[in-house]
């Protein structure tokens, strides 16, 4: 076999043939013919070379594949017969892609040995510059910088004269498109021809949004980067640090030819692929950074075990949008072996848990509504103030909001990490610890909210319902046949023999596979543990029983736990994955920078720590918007006026329909209802995340909360509203900062290639305090009079 490698470029290609039609199509099966051909031969004999040579690119062969249609191949080592299948469109298109082309090639990075396709020009500047209009473009980009996206440390290496960094940093494309020619002589004579000859390749990948070649191209001017060609380039493009811009034929062969969003999400690298396949004998446990492939491992896991044991497997997650999002996501994955696979909350889970164990089922109980328990919730606060032990909790001088926050939180606490048989337990300061409090509790003080959680557990009995935390302690309580427990829940007794004969047959899973486990509370991870398997064993303890899936600086939910309470134990069976594959490295870089300060729980409560550093992608793209808008109403224009924009372009590009995959994420419901209003207006769909959740956000944009878009990911993510109050939370207060600043994260972390963030600055509004963490790795903008302004 001859090694044959596809730049992922290709792929959309083959998305653009597959609209032409049947010539179109027969172009697309031709080229993958001919891969094959390449593979196996170490030739490509099945298609016609074009009659012209090519001399615009090193090493480049040009087949004919009918219908007006060509292919472009790099020979990258003709003594191995190495080739890259680079790009495929009609004779138009090829010509002007070769053309675009003229001067690039291969830069790898001393650093980190990743390649790009760079334009190197050579040591005269073309004496008449044309630039191609950009016409997909937003106007409101195209008023700015064109090189907005270097930082400073980026020009400051090339040791230039302020005069002349003033003068680049003012060109925007339209001056470009104008007069090439005049820009690169002014610069030649105010700094030589090698910086206009280096300014010409900067401006043009600027000018064609190659964000990652821009860079790039600065690396190898300071002498950091190399050209690459021959054994040493072939040898790079299948370096796994490469995988980001290159597929091995192998790799990509079982793919469509018009694979999507979705083919590539579910898309596994070496190390991932080694997880998704690996045998343990006990609970496992794989941590991972924002978009390293944690969930892509989970699916790929999930359908190895259905396979391998033809046995009920169960996907479990948070959320009902994410639930939606895993069962699209089985669907293009798997085959026949679908059928094995479940998906389900943890709401869900313990609600069947209950119905299937109860006698009654799902008469069991009753879910208690929003007002008892916010009447209950008033009760609480009056029944704390009037404990004998009230002034030993130090909480006398909180104001009743507060205060009611506080009881709230605490008995929240005590309910689900104990059953009701366990209550007492809270008590013992130093075996039962209290994490996230400032100011923790003494024993006479606890007892206090131990008896505010039984007077809780009372009230919902005396009326006869369960609310969430009562049905997972039901749940736990029917798996753990703990009687003392279900009489909480004001039942008729529950007949021990009889529940342990359902027991016996209650074997409803082979394997549990658990995504975004560090918002799970302790009696959740529990019930889920204890879930009974065949021979009487539980699923935390029976071979590949449990898999857990999560990172502890995503936690957006004050639950917690720690595994050794739950009865899972992960030792050596516990693996990170560091590699972040989703965002663009600018992206990625700045949500980083917003939680590097704080400390998280390693998923586990027993293990706090700083969070892991991600190694960032190679791809890199533009800085992460922060924009400053006088008033709500100026926000909501502007994010909905940069939306139209992006949809015009994306369509324009692709020739369709379609949007690309778009999410606003608003702090609050008034402003994403008012952003939906305005989208409605302009004519443009809009739905709820939770009702559009599925592989494809094409036909929409998303609206969402936080909470609902964990999980997933879009193209352009717009997170608006962030001011103080919303972003952290008011009542967050200092034990609560870490919490926020992850949810901020993880908003930020949605976005692949476009992050914008906004605020306004109405009724005194303040900025929030998290985006001085992320000012360095962002731009700053104003939006005026219909325009976006740089801030410098």
């Amino acid at each position: 076999m001859y090694k044959v490698i596809q730049t992922k470029g290709l792929n959309k290609c083959f998305r653009v043939l597959s609209k032409h039609g049947k010539k179109g199509k027969d172009a697309i099966t031709k080229v993958r013919a001919a891969l094959a051909e390449a593979g196996t031969e170490g030739s490509i004999s099945g298609l016609k070379r074009t009659n012209h040579g090519e001399s615009r690119l090193e090493n480049i062969e040009k087949y004919d594949l009918g219908g007006g249609y060509r292919l472009v191949v790099q020979l990258v080592n003709g003594k191995e017969n190495v080739r890259a299948f680079i790009f495929a469109g009609d004779h138009e298109d090829c010509e002007q892609w070769l053309e675009s082309h003229k001067d690039y090639t291969w830069v790898k990075s001393s650093k980190d040995q990743t390649l790009d396709f760079v334009q190197v020009s050579e040591k005269e500047p073309r004496s008449v510059r044309i630039v191609s209009p950009d016409i997909d473009s937003a106007e409101e980009l195209r008023a700015l910088p064109l090189l907005r996206h270097l930082e400073s440390v980026d020009l400051d290496s090339l040791q230039l004269g302020e005069s002349l960094v003033d003068y680049v940093l003012r060109v925007t494309p339209e001056d470009w498109e104008c007069d090439p020619s005049g820009i690169l002589e002014y610069i030649e004579s105010v700094d030589g021809i090698e910086r206009a000859v280096l300014f010409d390749d900067l401006f043009s990948h600027a000018h064609k949004g190659e964000l990652s070649e821009l860079k790039k191209r600065i690396t190898l001017e300071l002498g950091e980067a190399t050209v690459s060609s021959g054994a040493e380039l072939a040898e790079s493009i299948v370096d796994p640090k490469n995988s980001e811009l290159f597929v091995t034929w192998e790799e990509v062969a079982t793919l469509p030819d018009d694979s999507s969003w979705a083919d590539w999400l579910l898309f596994l690298h070496p190390e991932q692929k080694a997880l998704s396949l690996k045998e343990f004998r006990g609970a496992s446990r794989l941590r991972g950074v924002s978009g390293s492939g944690k969930t892509c491992v989970m699916l790929h896991r999930a359908r190895y075990l259905a396979k391998k044991y033809r046995a009920p497997i169960l996907l479990v997650t948070l959320t009902e949008s994410m639930r939606k999002l895993l069962d699209s996501l089985i669907k293009e994955l798997c085959g026949v072996e679908s059928s094995f696979i479940q998906t389900s909350t943890i709401n869900s889970l313990a609600n069947f848990i209950v119905k299937e164990l109860h006698p009654k089922g799902e008469a069991a109980y009753r879910v208690a509504d929003g007002k008892l328990t916010n009447s209950i919730s008033r009760d609480l606060v009056e029944f704390v103030r009037n404990h004998d032990n009230f002034t030993q909790t130090k909480l006398s001088a909180l104001e009743y909001a507060d205060l009611r926050r506080f009881c709230d939180e605490e008995v929240f606490h005590i309910r689900s990490r104990l059953r009701f048989s366990e209550f007492n337990s809270y008590l013992e300061t130093q075996s039962f610890k209290r994490h996230g409090r400032v100011v923790g509790l003494s024993t006479e003080g606890r007892r206090v909210f131990l008896d505010a959680a039984r007077y809780k557990v009372e009230s919902l009995k005396n009326s006869f319902v369960l609310d969430y935390e009562g049905v997972v302690s039901a749940a736990i309580s029917l798996l753990m046949k703990d009687t003392d427990s279900l009489e909480s829940f004001g039942w008729a007794a529950v007949d021990a023999d009889s529940l342990g004969s359902t027991l016996s047959a209650f074997t409803p899973y082979r394997c549990v596979l658990v995504d975004e486990v560090q918002d799970l509370s302790q009696l959740e991870v529990t019930m889920i543990g204890a879930l009974p398997v065949a021979s009487e064993r539980r699923i935390a303890q029976s071979e590949n029983g449990l898999f857990l899936v999560g990172d502890g600086a995503q936690t957006i939910y004050n639950k917690g736990f720690a595994l050794k309470n739950c009865g899972v134990n992960v030792n050596n069976r516990s693996y990170v994955l560091k590699k972040n594959y989703r965002n663009s490295k600018e992206i990625m870089s700045a949500a980083y920078s917003l939680i590097e300060r704080y400390k998280f729980a390693d998923v586990d409560e027993d293990n706090i720590d700083n969070p892991t550093k991600p190694d960032f992608s190679a791809r890199a793209g533009e800085r992460p918007y922060v924009v400053k808008c006088r008033g709500e109403e100026e926000e909501v224009a502007f994010v909905s006026a940069m939306i139209s924009s992006a949809i015009d372009e994306y369509q324009s590009l692709e020739e369709t329909e379609d949007y690309p995959e778009l999410c606003v994420i608003g702090l609050n419901s008034a402003i994403r209802e008012k952003v939906s209003e305005r989208l409605d207006q302009l004519s443009i769909k809009a739905a709820e995340l939770k009702q559009s959740a599925g592989v494809e956000a094409s036909r929409s944009v998303a609206i969402s909360t936080i909470e609902s878009a964990k999980g997933h990911e879009f193209r352009h993510v717009f997170i608006v509203g962030v001011v103080d109050g919303a972003m952290p939370n008011k009542y967050a207060g200092t034990d609560g900062m870490a919490r926020e600043a992850s949810r901020l994260y993880v908003a930020m972390t949605r976005a692949r290639e476009r992050l914008v963030i906004s605020y306004n600055v109405e009724r005194q509004n303040q900025p929030s305090r998290f985006l001085i963490d992320i000012q360095g790795g962002s731009d700053e903008y104003e939006w005026s009079s219909g325009r976006l302004n740089f801030i410098e």
